[in-house]
């Protein structure tokens, strides 16, 4: 088997991860992790006003 062969190989068993990780077998629980995520990036984004805003007065 060559090199190039291993690596297709390779990358087709993280797509089937990658798959199998985004597509759970529970619908809700994609949009839980949607919100979370969500929350998540929105208090990161006020620290990071705040951390500014602290920096700047």
């Amino acid at each position: 088997m060559s090199q190039q062969e291993e690596k297709i190989q390779e990358l087709e068993q993280r797509i089937k991860v990658l798959e199998n990780h985004t597509n759970p077998k529970l619908p809700g629980l994609r949009i839980l992790w949607f919100i979370i995520w969500g929350f998540v990036g929105l208090f990161l984004i006020l620290i990071l006003i705040g951390v500014i805003q602290f920096v700047s007065a």
